[in-house]
């Protein structure tokens, strides 16, 4: 008998697994490519998030605007499977991977991102010399404090970046993270669209300093379904959004219904009628928690027990995962040898970590997709 939120599974999986219903999937990205189409806005996935040729491929039929990865190795990978489109929406560093690139460009359409004069000088001086021109995004730091420069430099850095021979600034672009920090969905709107007019703001700035550029391109899942209807951002970059995980339920931008991703797994022992012990630990589950202290509360641990509420993944080592009753009572019952279902808290290192989705339709088992090798890191 099927708990609240689990997944019809008609034949046995071994664990720990990654399950991956294609059915929501697909329904996912669809949703979202309507709400991208209805305000005339690209979407350009995130494929980081699965690093999987299959998936990256489906993206690509059903509608979105070619691919988004965060390596120069992911863009070899898709461009091999017969991606046309990528942006690699990292600092690329290096006259090696530099040149990575620019041989990837004359078979794809490739454009790079850079946040320095350094950057963008190393692009220019390896695609120059083979009369080659890379299109770049200026990434811009919209308030995570990672890669990128300050909204009110990018003027003039964008200005010294387009006269260097070899490059061509089209955009601008910004993963808006801050936003999953966000202690309920209206806070989150608020702050997604604030991001989003802050960088139609920078572009405008980046037009009047004699850089005509085209492109203003957002990145995070949490604010895929904002960012479209600011006006003047065009492009969006989501990952998450096709798979779902709590973090997106915690937001209220999912439910178990829209999570396409369950982590199966074995309770493999019973230590004290209150704990369990479960084969997935750090390497299956991730040991993220959710973004946000405020969803921790309702969402404590390490990943949602579909149909086991009560029971939370406490602790993590690497192969075992700790689990405590927490709810009402006395412990519900779990047994030695017992599946259970997990809602991950983050998605892309589930992916990252297990290597292979198992994909079913209608709880029967289709296919097993791999992700790349880990030189794609690279």
């Amino acid at each position: 008998m099927l708990r609240t939120g689990e997944f019809e599974l008609k034949s046995f999986i071994d664990t720990p697994s990654l399950i991956l219903d294609i059915d929501i999937f697909k329904a996912n990205v669809r949703e979202l490519l309507s709400i991208c189409n209805e305000h005339g806005v690209s979407l350009q996935p995130h494929a980081k998030t699965h690093r999987t040729p299959e998936l990256g491929l489906l993206q690509q039929e059903l509608g979105c605007d070619g691919l988004c990865v965060a390596k120069v190795g992911e863009a070899e990978g898709f461009a091999k499977a017969g991606i046309k489109k990528i942006t690699v929406a990292y600092p690329i560093v290096g006259s090696n991977k530099v040149e990575r690139a620019r041989t990837l460009a004359v078979s794809i359409d490739l454009t790079l991102a850079v946040d320095s004069l350094f950057g963008a000088e190393s692009i220019g001086q390896v695609f120059h010399q083979h009369s080659q021109e890379c299109p770049v995004l200026l990434i811009i730091d919209s308030g995570l404090g990672r890669d990128g420069v300050r909204p009110e430099d990018a003027p003039t850095l964008a200005k010294a970046i387009d006269v260097i021979r070899g490059v061509r600034v089209v955009g601008i672009m910004t993963h808006e993270g801050v936003v999953y920090g966000a202690p309920n969905k209206e806070t989150m709107i608020a702050s997604a669209k604030q991001t989003s007019e802050m960088m139609v703001s920078v572009a405008q700035a980046i037009k009047k300093a004699g850089v005509d550029i085209s492109r203003v391109s957002m990145g995070a899942s949490a604010s895929a379904r904002v960012a479209p209807t600011v006006q003047g951002v065009n492009q969006v970059r989501p990952g998450i959004f096709a798979f779902n995980d709590l973090g997106q339920i915690a937001l209220g931008n999912a439910t178990y219904e829209t999570c396409a991703v369950r982590v199966l797994s074995t309770v493999v022992s019973l230590p004290t009628p209150d704990t369990a012990v479960i084969d997935a630990g750090s390497k299956s589950l991730s040991a993220d928690l959710l973004p946000a202290k405020e969803h921790r509360g309702q969402y404590p641990g390490h990943g949602l027990i579909v149909g086991k509420l009560g029971w939370v993944v406490e602790r993590l080592s690497e192969e075992h995962g700790m689990l405590k009753w927490m709810g009402e009572g006395s412990p519900k019952d779990l047994n030695i040898g017992e599946q259970i279902q997990i809602i991950p808290n983050h998605v892309c290192t589930v992916f990252s970590s297990l290597n292979e989705s198992v994909v079913i339709t209608k709880g029967e088992v289709v296919d097993r997709w791999r992700t790349f090798a880990p030189g794609a890191s690279r």
